[in-house]
């Protein structure tokens, strides 16, 4: 996949992230975000809506996890979250955990 930043590197003070709430939808964005010449690529897991299974954290550098809130919220297992974190312990990759109290 060509895109304008895989020609054109961003600046060094910008980072590139994506949003990956599920595996269907969010999981394909993690490959078109690793092809962009940056300083620090994110994944930004939230609101995590399933468990994503292996990651391929390769060339990421931040996972924020977090799930959703106000009312009706669906809810986020705590598996779903551990099963990341033991993916970015593994990969070196910084984990960063949103944790809402109501």
């Amino acid at each position: 996949m060509q895109s304008y930043f895989s020609e054109y590197p961003a600046p060094s003070n910008v980072w590139l992230g994506v949003s990956v709430e599920n595996r269907h939808y969010g999981m394909p964005r993690i490959d078109d975000l690793k092809i962009v010449d940056c300083t620090v690529r994110f994944i930004s897991a939230e609101p995590l809506l399933e468990d994503l299974g292996e990651i391929e954290l390769a060339g990421i550098h931040w996972m924020i996890v977090g799930g959703k809130s106000g009312p009706n919220a669906r809810s986020m297992k705590t598996a779903w979250v551990e099963n990341i974190y033991r993916q970015c312990q593994y990969s070196n990759t910084a984990f960063f955990f949103k944790l809402i109290t109501l």
